[in-house]
Formats: structure tokens, sequence, C-alpha cells
């Protein structure tokens, strides 16, 4: 009887300890599929202590819950909406994630500085996720460019990739990585194949002027590299491999780390490209030399980056530095008679970036942020006389430019439901660059301005923004800067925006100072540049269907825009006497407009299937004269983009097809009369198709797929006879043919 009673007792026992001792959890799950989502982060708050603990959901989705009465938590997975509430952690519960459908679902801080919706900002503001920069294997800032309506790349052998926004030139776009420019312009334009994108978690690309904001160099728009940040894992660890057959070679990898309010990231990549010539003939039969001129040149970079943080509910500290090494081969062609020599040239640039930013986010719900940063940028030529005979190199010339760039600004602003917002601020740029090509081997520039911008909701569905920069420039005379945004939200479904801002650029640098004379080039500096100005408008107007927890979703949106400029910065062909070929100087083109539009459509069936089609036309016009003009003067460039994603969920598989047709583009060649000379670069289409597939419960990713499909190469040069200073008089390199690609990415979250 006693051991019965005893074994009745034991049992009971053991219940309770298993009850009690059994930790409650929390499930995520999709919220259409309701399939379970590992690796998913998840922070708690105890809102007794208000302690922080951070998880990462188990293969099946699951986390234990701490012991606690009552928590907040927030959890968080890459192509969901974060998720916050409060929870008891005496039962089990079940976290629901909706998908981040529209780019509109994003935070975003360009042009804005204190988060928000992109929906909510009055900017228009597109967003390119890191899904999408997966989806079309894109490693540099040029890869996923090619795909964006009305904008328009040129590809140079020595200088790399530059763009065209809406006709106006890559000097007019501000290129920012977590808000800081980015320093380095050759020709004017930042070279993006520089720019890679291996720890990136968006891109912000803000159409339309942010003159006020950023100043100089903003005319166009910004776009804005947001680096990732780990917010929530105790320990994640990635490696990955990319691998082209034309010659590719990349590898890259980081590890990051969470820990109470600390947390730091160090990354870093090697970036190989072996070069590609469409043709090389044999030139020397009796030394079997094959031509070794080729329109892309091979390169090897290296990037290292790494951040830390200090926060907590209110304050934030972050200390970045990046690191970018690139070195670029132009071999030169062999010379006659004997063809046993020729000139080749190794370009070396250095890009390094310090940034550090402090928030502080008050209890009257003000944010203050300042950011201070040091950019340094270095590009070194080496050109040597190479004999191919006796197989030796002597240096016949060396020439070094230096750039140091110095960022400080201070803002303070609030973003309440109150009818009046504001945003203010002190902007001081400083640029020093030193060179053998510069004249007196120094020149340095400063720009120091002040500006706000106050907005002020009419009522609930109307809002306006005026804004105005007061700006000092050591070189140039600045008038203020005024801008006027509006956002109306016409129906609950349709939203319209318009901006207007005075443009303003002053020259830069290089083209006051600088010569940039190699085997490809030869481009003087002009010491009596004026600045560019002028009256930049652009509108927007977005359907959205209904997206909340909704399966179908679609909008459509239609731009225009219209650029007036004045005093455009150009370069223009001198011809040397007792030289055969030109040179070409920066100078000033009086009159310089841009007009047009574009139209997109979205579609998409979650998970199933994503359709988007884009439809962009830009029209140019230029001139030295104020004559009014008609729209019969402007020549125009049409370009077309569609992108289909489909997931077929029973194999986990990703297809992604892009497609992007460019319309004839015009670059206007100004020769040595000034005269105005129409150069017409053919139209040409691309395509490139991508197969993605996750395994081992979302930590091993392959893509596999087909770039550039129509196998492109180069496309014709018609009129103008010569060309500009970046292309020949013949042809234009637009890519190196068809490709074949793979890549594998490991991750590892704890």
């Amino acid at each position: 009887m006693i051991g019965k009673r005893s074994s009745i007792l034991i049992f009971f026992f053991i219940m309770v300890v298993h009850l009690y001792g059994q930790n409650n959890k929390i499930t995520v799950v999709d919220f259409k599929s309701k399939e379970t989502i590992p690796f998913a982060h998840v922070c708690f708050e105890d809102l007794i202590g208000n302690q922080k603990y951070y998880f990462v959901t188990d293969k099946d989705g699951n986390v234990n819950i701490p012991d606690s009465k009552e928590f907040v938590v927030v959890v968080s997975f890459i192509g969901y909406k974060k998720q916050v509430d409060t929870l008891g952690a005496k039962k089990d519960h079940i976290v629901n994630l909706y998908p981040e459908v529209f780019d509109l679902d994003h935070i975003v801080i360009t042009a804005d500085f204190i988060p928000q919706k992109a929906d909510q900002s009055i900017y228009n503001v597109k967003v390119i996720d890191r899904r999408d920069i997966e989806m079309k294997a894109a490693t540099n800032l040029s890869d996923i460019m090619s795909n964006v309506v009305n904008v328009k790349l040129n590809h140079d052998p020595a200088l790399g990739t530059s763009m065209r926004l809406k006709g106006l030139s890559g000097n007019n776009v501000k290129i920012l990585v977590d808000g800081v420019p980015v320093i380095g312009r050759l020709g004017g334009n930042i070279d993006l194949s520089q720019l890679n994108l291996y720890n990136i978690d968006h891109i912000e690309m803000v159409e339309g002027p942010l003159s006020v904001i950023y100043g100089s160099n903003a005319l166009a728009g910004a776009i804005n590299i947001i680096t990732k940040e780990n917010e929530y894992s105790k320990l994640t660890a990635r490696a990955n491999a990319y691998y082209e057959t034309v010659g590719t070679y990349n590898f890259d990898g980081g590890i990051s780390s969470k820990i109470g309010k600390h947390s730091f990231a160090v990354s870093g990549g090697r970036n190989f490209f072996n070069g590609f010539s469409e043709n090389n003939n044999i030139v020397n039969s009796y030394l079997n030399i094959e031509e070794r001129f080729s329109e892309w040149k091979p390169k090897e970079q290296y990037n290292a980056d790494l951040y830390y943080t200090l926060s907590n509910k209110r304050n934030k500290i972050k200390y970045q530095s990046s690191f970018m090494r690139e070195r670029l081969q132009s071999k030169g062609s062999l010379l006659p008679p004997q063809y046993y020599t020729a000139f080749d040239d190794w370009f070396y640039s250095t890009r390094t970036s310090n940034r550090l930013e402090y928030t502080q986010k008050t209890s009257n719900n003000y944010t203050l942020n300042m950011l201070g940063s040091h950019s340094y940028y270095q590009r070194r030529n080496l050109t040597y006389f190479k004999d191919l005979n006796q197989l030796t190199s002597i240096l016949s010339e060396e020439d070094t430019t230096k750039f140091n760039a110095f960022l400080y600004r201070v803002l303070i602003g609030n973003n309440t439901e109150k009818k009046l917002n504001f945003v203010s601020g002190i902007d001081i740029n400083y640029e020093l660059a030193k060179g053998e090509k510069i004249h007196d081997n120094e020149k340095e520039i400063g720009d120091y301005a002040v500006f706000t911008s106050f907005m002020y909701k009419i009522s609930n569905k109307l809002s306006i923004q005026p804004g105005i920069r007061l700006a000092y420039n050591t070189q140039f005379e600045v008038p203020p800067i005024p801008s006027l945004n509006i956002k109306w939200n016409i129906l609950s479904l349709f939203t319209l925006r318009g901006s207007y801002a005075r443009g303003y650029r002053a020259p830069s640098l290089k083209e006051l100072y600088i010569y940039f004379v190699d085997i490809n080039h030869n481009i003087q500096p002009n010491e009596n540049l004026k600045a560019e100005y002028g009256n930049n408008f652009d509108f927007a107007i977005r359907f959205n269907s209904e997206k909340e927890q909704k399966l179908h979703y679609s909008h459509v949106e239609l731009g225009l825009f219209y650029n007036n400029m004045n005093n455009i910065i150009y370069l223009a062909k001198r011809q040397i006497p007792d030289s055969k070929d030109p040179v070409y100087q920066y100078i000033n083109i009086l009159n310089y407009n841009t007009l047009g539009g574009q139209i997109s459509f979205q579609y998409k069936f979650y998970p199933y299937m994503d359709f988007v089609l884009s439809v962009g036309e830009t029209g140019t016009y230029s001139s030295f004269d104020t004559k009014k003009q008609s729209l019969a003067d402007y020549k125009f460039s049409p370009d077309l983009n569609v992108n289909i994603s489909n997931q077929i969920q029973k194999i986990g598989l990703s297809v992604s097809l892009s497609y992007k047709y460019t319309g004839k583009s015009y670059l206007y060649d100004v020769d040595e009369n000034d005269q105005i000379n129409i150069t017409t670069l053919d139209d040409y289409h691309n395509m490139d198709l991508t197969l993605l597939r996750k395994f081992f419960t979302n930590r091993l990713t392959v893509s596999a797929g087909v770039k550039n499909i129509f196998n492109n190469t180069s496309i014709d040069v018609i009129g103008g006879g010569t060309g500009t200073a970046h292309t020949n008089g013949n042809s234009s390199p637009v890519g190196y043919g068809r490709i074949y690609f793979m890549r594998l990415s490991y991750n590892i979250f704890k």
C-alpha cells in the first residue's frame, strides 16, 4: 500500500516538475502559407526590469520565452514587416509575419533623416531591397542600376561605369553610403562598379531635386546605400562565392554580434575580373602575339568594412570604417613596325572612409543627429614601356592625385502628429586635392551652409514642406536655394507628390584644376568655369490597391519631370596646333534642359508571382543661346523594363527574368568651333535570368543563371564623327557578351 502511494506521489512530482520546468515558446510563421520561419530574429524586453534578450528561431521556427510575467517581443526577418507585441509568458504564442510587398513598406531615412515608412515620406523614395539585389545576382551598384528606367549607363575603359539620371549626368546625382557622400569622381562621375553590395541592406533612391538638404551634386536626386546592421542576433556569420564564365571570381564574408547595448561587425572581400575583348586577332605571327588592347580592363578589388554601435532607448553612437583598393590594368596596342613593344598603364585606386554618428531622441519627440566623417581617395597611374621580346618593363611616367573630404553635419528635427514639424541643420563640407597634374600641386574648396525645412499638415490628406538653404562657397557666390514639396492623399489609395527646387552646383576641383591624361583620355581643366544653376520640377501620382493582409497587390505610378539648367558643365573638343589628336576641356553651355516621364505598373500575387513593367522617356535639349525651344527641338530617348519573379512552392525554386530595352540615346559633342553636334548611341536589348534555391533551412543559398542573354558587347555610335572623350568614333562598349554565373551563400545565426 505504501509502495503504491509512493509511486503515485513520485509520478505526481514528476508531472509537476515537467509542467513547471517546461518553457513556453513562440512559433513564427508566414501569415499565408503558415509555414514556420527559421532563423527569424526575436527580441524580448522585460517590462519590469527593462532587460533585453536576443534570440534566433530554430529550424522549426520556435524560440523559448524567457521567464517573465509580461514582455514586449519584436520579431523580424528579411522580406517581412517587423512585428511588435506585448505577450505573457505562461502560454505558447504564434506570431504571423506579413511580407513587405511594396517599397513603401520600408523604413527610409534619405532626405528625411528621421526614419519613417516610404509611403509617409513627402519625397518620392524608391527602395531596392536585399531580395532584389539577391534575385538579380548584383555584385555592385552598376549591376542594379542597369535595370532602372530613365537611367543610362556609360562604360569607360579606364574610368569605369557612370550614369545619367533623367538626362542629367552623374555630376548631378548625390551618391552616399549611410549618408556620407562618396568622393573620387573621375571625369565628374563616381565609378559605380567600385561600390560593392556584399554588405548592403538596401538602397534608397530619391528622384528629384534635393539641393536644400544635400547641396551641390543633388540636382537630379540622390542614391543612398544603406549598409547592414545587426540589431538582434548574438552572432551571425556569412560567406559568399560568385563566379562568371567571363573570368570573374568574387569571395566575401563577414561576422557580426549583438550583445546587450553593444553591436559590431567586420566584413571583407576580394573581387577579380580577367578582362574581356571582343576581338583578339593575331598581330605578330612570329611571336604569336594577340591584340593586347581590350575594351573591358582586367581588375582586382579588395574591400573591408567594420562598425561598432553603443545604443539604448534614446541614444546611439556608431563608428564605421570602410576600405577599397582597386588595381586596373590597361594594356596598350603593339607599336609598329616590329610589334615588339607597347605602353601599359596600371591604375591603383584607394578609397577610405571613417564615419562617427551620434543620435539622441528626447522625451518630446525631438531627434538630434550629429555626423562627422573623413573620406580619402587616391588614384595612382603608372605607365610602363614594355619590351615583349626582352620581357622587360621600364617605368616611363607616374602620376598620383589625392583627395581628402571632411564632412560635419548637425541636424535637429521632429516627426509627430502635430500640424507643424521641422528639420534644421548645419552642413560643413571641405575638400582638398593634391597632385602633380593640379595647378600649383594643391587646391581646396569649402562649402558651408545652414538649412531648414518645415512640414505643415494642412489636413490629414495634404502636407506642404517649404525649405531653404543658405550657403557660403570659398570660390563661388551661392544664391539662396529654396524648395517646395507637396504630398496630397487625394483618396485613400491615391497619392500625389510634387517638388520644386532651385538647383545649384559649384564646379568640382577636378573640373577646375586637374589634368586627366592617359592612353585613352586627354581632358583639360578650366579655371574660368561658372557654377551651374537652374529650376527643377518633379511630379508623381501613385495608385495603390488595398494591401493589408491581402494576397493580391498592385500599384500604378505616373511621373513627370522638367529640368531647366543654365551654365551646365560639358566637355568640348579642342584642337591643339601640330597635334593630330584633339583634347577635351570643360566649358559652360548656357542652356541645357531635360524633360520626360515614366509610368510603372506592379502586380504581386503573394507568395507566387511578382510582375513589374516600367516605361520611360527622356528628352534633352542643349544650346549656347537663350531662345525658347519647342518639343521639336528635344531629342527623346525611350526605355522599357520588365521584371518577372515566380516562386515554385513545391520545389522551393525562385525564378527571376529581367528585360531592359534601352532606346537610342544622344550625347552632345562640342567641337573646336563651339558648335554643338549630336552623337547618337544605337538602341539595344538586354535580358537576364536567375534561378535561386535555399537549402538547410535557409542557411545555404544557391543561385545560377545567364546574364546578357542577347550577347551584347558594343553598340554603334552614329554621327558626330569622333564621338566623345569617353568613346571611340565607331562604337561604345555596353557588355562583355553572354555569361553564365553561379553564387553560393552560407549564413550562420545564433
